[in-house]
């Protein structure tokens, strides 16, 4: 009875918290922000964009004009052209490449290239261009271009330039071959790429964009919360361990209550608040669904749910000893910062192999990896919601969690036991160790 009393004690004060309730709310809108607002603005972000093009090969211009009315065509959104005094220009506004392009053709005739390069430079150091593409007139042979720009890190604007150009050098080479250019059409034609994800309840479209950021949604909302509330239970005991409120408790009930009470009455509470944000991701999934991708739809599943509050547990149990053996060690908080840092590091390493496990889930070093308990919250989850691995990984994962709690759990009420009480100098981790003989 001793120890409900005390898991009661510890929920309500979590639960009864306006922080609990804001950390609720917030959490969740953060770490969406976190992972997707970078993406939106960078779409929304990307305006007009001015590129001089100095084409020495002398076809390679007007084929990519002619090759964006093409696309532009089967799009329903024709290329604009325009004339200025800086010759040709034409829009760019393909729905694969968020940014609007204008490329303007400039003479070449009587100009080195070293000569056009320099006067671009100095035109883009002065704002007054974007950038400035120069193709060489060995470029059938060498397919070689050159791209000068301050933003080279505008991936989809690279990535058209190289494809444009790509397939108009193809072409190009197919024609003077004399092949019909009804053929070549067809044989440059672009194809459209749809991925279908593979489940064993059946198949589903669904965008890699989409599943790669919600993995790693989850992903970042499993890691805040049991670093969030592992420091929570560190801090609670070395304020209680401090204040001496610590030796008042001890007086009406044993330490292994105060240590077991405290990690499930917490670990409740943040049950609590998995179990609001399960609740409101299924109502966002009802017919209310608030106009959601399907590819969203189609990732927030009820297994992922499951999964989710299964390792959320396994993981809130492992680090919430560990925190709470730091915070009853230790006398000051710049103490227990140096101690729960390296526990921290073994949330934050997972998080950081989590990114590579989405690419490869199935890979030996995922295998193994998602095996370690320290990491299995974390790892295995991803896992699951990427490529789910066999019933019987999951299910052996699990067990050793388990088993890796238990010893967790003895280890850390015979440390807490000694520690709690423990007052005056930072005790060194031999010493820690001692305290295990202890009787």
């Amino acid at each position: 009875m001793k120890l409900i009393a005390v898991i009661k004690k510890e929920y309500r004060e979590i639960v009864k918290k306006k922080s609990f309730i804001i950390s609720t709310i917030l959490t969740p809108l953060i770490m969406a922000a976190f992972m997707f607002l970078p993406v939106l603005l960078m779409k929304m972000g990307k305006g007009e964009k001015t590129i001089r093009v100095a084409d020495y090969s002398g076809f390679i211009y007007e084929k990519m004009l002619v090759n964006e009315k093409a696309t532009q065509s089967e799009k329903t959104a024709p290329a604009k052209r325009k004339a200025d005094m800086k010759g040709d220009v034409f829009d760019n506004d393909n729905g694969a490449e968020a940014s609007k392009l204008k490329f303007a053709k400039i003479d070449t005739a009587g100009h080195s290239p070293a000569e056009l390069i320099e006067r671009n430079i100095q035109a883009i150091r002065a704002k007054e261009i974007d950038g400035f593409l120069l193709i060489p007139s060995t470029i059938q042979k060498d397919r070689k271009l050159f791209y000068y720009s301050g933003n080279i890190s505008d991936f989809d604007t690279n990535k058209y330039i190289q494809a444009v150009v790509r397939t108009v050098v193809s072409r190009q080479i197919l024609i003077a071959k004399q092949i019909n250019p009804e053929i070549v059409d067809e044989a440059t034609r672009d194809i459209e790429f749809e991925t279908i994800k593979v489940k064993k309840e059946g198949t589903s479209k669904s965008s890699a964009g989409i599943e790669y950021m919600m993995s790693l949604f989850m992903l970042a909302i499993l890691f805040s919360i049991l670093m969030g509330y592992g420091q929570l239970i560190m801090r609670g005991v070395l304020e209680e361990k401090s204040s001496r409120i610590i030796e008042v408790l001890i007086s009406s009930t044993d330490t292994q209550h105060i240590f077991y009470g405290k990690i499930i009455g917490i670990g409740l509470a943040g049950l609590t608040q998995v179990a609001i944000w399960f609740l409101f991701a299924l109502a966002m999934m009802g017919k209310f669904s608030l106009g959601l991708s399907s590819g969203i739809m189609n990732f927030l599943t009820l297994e992922i749910g499951i999964y989710f509050v299964i390792f959320f547990l396994l993981g809130f149990f492992m680090y919430a000893i560990l925190f709470s053996i730091v915070g009853a060690a230790v006398n000051t908080d710049q103490e227990a910062q140096q101690f729960a840092a390296p526990i921290s590091y073994l949330l934050i390493i997972p998080f950081v192999m989590g990114i590579m496990v989405t690419q490869s889930p199935n890979s030996s070093v995922a295998l193994i990896s998602s095996f370690i308990p320290l990491f299995t919250p974390t790892l295995m989850f991803m896992r699951i919601t990427v490529s789910p691995p066999p019933l019987a990984q999951i299910l052996s994962a699990i067990s050793l969690s388990l088993l890796f709690i238990a010893f967790l759990a003895w280890l850390g009420a015979k440390i807490f036991r000694v520690g709690i009480l423990m007052y005056g100098k930072k005790p060194s981790l031999g010493e820690i160790l001692r305290w295990l003989r202890y009787k």
